[in-house]
């Protein structure tokens, strides 16, 4: 069973923002192995299920309280926002903000396809991997870590909010962040996991408290080591 943490609670310290980061629910696409990218998908029941299971989680077993909402502006994170929100007292529910930086890394031409397709498709091309095709790293890791930088510093008044993003964004987050717990080569956080981060304000500083974190779901610690598996 995933062990309890103290970090996994509404932060009442003014110098801090903490920041639970959110991967939206399982996508039909997910469950088939296609590469969504900035594919505008849908949750399926099961991805529906998972987010309902956090908001429970997060307001009634934490009493965790939301600040504001940032989401991927994709409609799986948008999806995923009100569904988690939908557990929550009406009074209690913040504001959702959409952020096209939040979104996942464009996989150009070869998105939709099969994951097998995608990695024919890019021997045929004479490229080394499916990854060489859509947005560079460079300009994905500028879009997403701006944007998650220009949110923590306008949110000084803030002490908690959420971000509702994707997993290989918040792989590259983490990268970002230096976490080196795990070989971010070899994970990916799983559908509705909760990551935390706590945005030092006065030294504009992230420090990665706790990864994927998957309580809600039952027992264990579902990081996927696939990279297959999206």
């Amino acid at each position: 069973m995933t062990k309890d943490i103290p970090f996994y609670t509404t932060n009442e310290d003014k110098r801090r923002l903490r920041i639970f980061l959110i991967r939206h629910g399982q996508t039909a696409e997910n469950a088939k192995k296609i590469l969504q990218g900035h594919l505008d998908t849908d949750l399926n029941e099961t991805g529906i299920e998972q987010a309902q299971k956090l908001g429970q989680y997060l307001s009634k077993n934490r009493d965790i309280k939301f600040d504001r909402v940032f989401s991927s502006d994709l409609k799986r994170c948008q999806q995923t926002s009100a569904h988690v929100l939908s557990e929550y007292p009406e009074s209690e529910r913040p504001d959702v903000i959409l952020k096209y930086g939040l979104r996942e890394r464009s996989m150009g031409e070869i998105q939709g396809m099969f994951l097998s397709d995608a990695e024919k498709y890019a021997e045929k091309h004479g490229k080394a991997s499916f990854r060489d095709f859509g947005e560079t790293p460079e300009d994905f890791e500028r879009r997403l870590t701006q944007t998650v930088s220009d949110i923590a510093q306008n949110c000084t008044e803030m002490q908690n909010i959420a971000l509702v993003s994707h997993g290989g964004s918040i792989r590259q987050l983490l990268k970002w962040f230096n976490y080196t717990e795990h070989d971010m080569h070899r994970i990916i956080v799983f559908n509705t996991s909760c990551t935390i981060i706590d945005y030092l304000k006065d030294d504009a500083k992230f420090e990665v408290k706790r990864v994927g974190n998957t309580q809600h779901l039952g027992d264990g610690e579902f990081i996927v080591s696939d990279l297959r598996l999206r």
